[in-house]
Parts: C-alpha cells; structure tokens; sequence
C-alpha cells in the first residue's frame, strides 16, 4: 500500500480528511470528546437502554513537550446507558473495563483512523503497521454489548476529525500535513489576491536520514511550488526540472530535529535560551571539513521569497511543530555526533522514554529492520 518510500500509505488513506486541530488527550480535547460522545448517546438511547455499563482509560506516554506537561498525557470515559462522562486523567486498570497505555504519536495516529465509509482492509492494514510501532500495556478488553461497541465507534471516527496526527519529523506523512496547511491557506480568501501573480520555489532537503524513517536511505525534507496562486507541495528533494530554488535550506537531518519541532509560541524564557545554545553548539562549523552541518541560500538569485507568500507560510513551523512525533535518531542509533546525540528540555520533556517506541525492531512503515 506503499510507493516511493510513504508517499501513498494506508495510514494517511485511512484517516480523517484534514490535520485535526487538537492534541490527542488534552483538556481542549477532552472538552470536545465529552460533547460529542453525548450527542451520539442521545441518538442511541434506547439501544443503550439495557447495556451494562464501561469505563475506559487510554494512557499516552511521551507527549509533546509545549504541553509542559511532565508526565504521561492521560483520560478516561465511563458509559452508563445514555449517560456518558469524559475526563482527563489517569485511572487503575481494577477501575476500569479497559485500559489501553502506549507511545503518544502512534496512540494520536491511531486515533484519527475512520472506520465508517473506508476500505475495511485498508483499515485493518493501518492499523497493525500502527500497532507494531508501539509497546502497550493492554488490560481488560473491549465492550461485547452492541450498543456500546456501536455509540464507540461513533465516538471515535468523530474524534478522529478533530485529532492532530503526530509524524515522523521531514517524512512524506509529515509533508502531507505542510501541504494541508499551506494549500488551504494560499486558496484562503485573506491570502489568495497576494498570491496571484507570484512565482516561487522553496526547498528543504536534509540528509543523513535515520534508517528507522527512511529505510531505503531518501533524503527528507519538502519542496514547494507557488505558481500564480495554486501550490504544489512535495516530500523530498526538489525535483531536477524545477532547479534551481529560489530559497534553499540543505544540511544533515539529525541537528535539525530538535529545533525543527519546537513550537516556539509556546516556549518559556529559559527554553529560549536553551535553544539558544543548543543551536550555537549543534550548528557550528565542522573543523575538519570546514563546512557547516546546515546552509542555507537562494541558487536562482531571484532574491527572498515575497511577503505575500511569506504570510501564507508564517504558521507552517508551530503547526507542523505541535503533529511532530518526539523521538529523536540517537534514540535508535548510539552512532550519532555527541553534539547532536542528547534530549534537549526545550525539544522534549526529561521524562521522555524511548521504550515506548519500537524503532529499533520497525521502520516507521512497520517493516522489520535488519540488525
């Protein structure tokens, strides 16, 4: 279900159309679950009206860190016939019906697949490459009323709407997500008469991927085209025919990573400064080759991207930033440059734990990797 390393996959298939506006488990969400889990018990009332009652908790490890959160992100719900509660929190599994723990990304992941109206194998597929990618802690099992298994899907397939995805940082699935945002600002009215005329290539390519995102060793990054309004976003380097960028920003993948996903509305003062000296340490000048790991540059010499388009790429970063996964490659590979090798606390919270994460079995497609 695959082609040119994730450009087309059953998880981007299979879930909802759009990004998602809320983080998986936060209050914001939970507020928005609480709503839509009562209009869907309303509708099913009377099927609901001899079912036993279920209480759920899902625990996601390792959240994003502009959350500040410091612990694991965590909710719960509880059915008794029509009358539902959603909250946040954690509770014990005697406490519950079921209670599901696992990595944040692939729970958020997870969570945006539809089941209504998609193809059921392809579904299915998303699913168990999702699965893979995660360790779980699974007690107790799912609801055998009907009822209730139904007023959950419901539930869930609406929830999946409103749920941000979390991607690998500079994939083809984490590009789709920079052509949402930019396509539908750039047609936007507010954007759109700026735009029409303008003509502007724009490329980030980065090398030196981590084999555990990029098996077949692609470079990341994405390319955009603004030709007279329409856009056109692709994952990768720019193609040949499209050369030279107009703005070019090329370097190795894995310095990048932690101030590439920062959301920096959301940065404290002293985060500020530790991105501040993290930046001046992991993008200094190599002293033997002389170069620098990241460079940027403008090859057509058509001069700096034009404000009308700048406007329309001003909240690209925090977006993209806030439905960036949390791993980094010297997780996965004890190889990586000791400059580049340690969490940051801007980037992510001490807290983070790598266990939860099975790159070091699956590439992010849920291939096994060869040792």
């Amino acid at each position: 279900m695959s082609i040119d390393n994730g450009h087309l996959t059953e998880v981007l298939a299979s879930m909802a159309p759009g990004i998602g506006d809320l983080t998986y488990g936060t209050t914001e969400w939970v507020e928005a679950a609480q709503s839509v889990l009562e209009t869907h018990a309303s509708n099913l009332a009377e099927s609901l009206e001899d079912s036993p009652s279920f209480k759920i908790c899902v625990v996601g490890h390792n959240p994003p860190a502009y959350l500040h959160l410091g612990r694991p992100i965590a909710w719960h719900c509880s059915i008794e016939k029509s009358n539902v509660e959603v909250n946040t929190g954690e509770l014990s599994a005697s406490d519950c019906d079921l209670k599901i723990v696992g990595d944040h990304s692939i729970i958020s992941n997870i969570a945006r697949i539809v089941y209504h109206g998609n193809d059921p194998q392809v579904v299915v597929a998303a699913r168990e490459r999702l699965a893979k990618l995660s360790r779980w802690e699974i007690q107790g099992s799912t609801p055998k009323d009907n009822a209730v298994n139904a007023l959950l899907r419901k539930f869930h397939d609406s929830m999946a709407h409103r749920t941000m995805p979390r991607f690998v940082f500079m994939t083809p699935e984490w590009v789709s997500s920079a052509r949402y945002i930019l396509s539908t600002r750039v047609a936007s009215e507010k954007y759109a008469e700026g735009v029409k005329d303008v003509v502007f290539t724009f490329s980030e390519e980065f090398t030196d991927t981590p084999e555990y995102a990029f098996p077949d060793g692609t470079h990341g990054g994405f390319w955009v085209l603004c030709d007279h309004g329409e856009i056109t976003v692709g994952a990768g380097p720019l193609p040949k025919e499209l050369e030279p960028a107009d703005m070019l920003t090329k370097g190795k993948y894995t310095p990048v990573v932690p101030v590439g996903r920062t959301v920096n509305a959301a940065l404290t003062d002293e985060e500020k400064v530790m991105q501040g000296e993290y930046s001046k340490s992991a993008f200094k000048r190599d002293e033997h080759t002389q170069e620098f790991p990241v460079q940027q540059s403008m090859p057509s010499g058509r001069g700096p991207m034009p404000p009308e388009l700048g406007r329309v790429f001003m909240v690209l970063h925090d977006e993209l930033s806030m439905r960036t996964s949390s791993e980094l490659p010297s997780d996965f590979d004890a190889g990586v440059k000791a400059d580049w090798a340690t969490s940051q606390p801007f980037d992510r919270d001490p807290s983070f734990d790598k266990s939860w994460i099975k790159y070091d079995t699956y590439d992010i497609y849920g291939n096994i990797r060869e040792t």
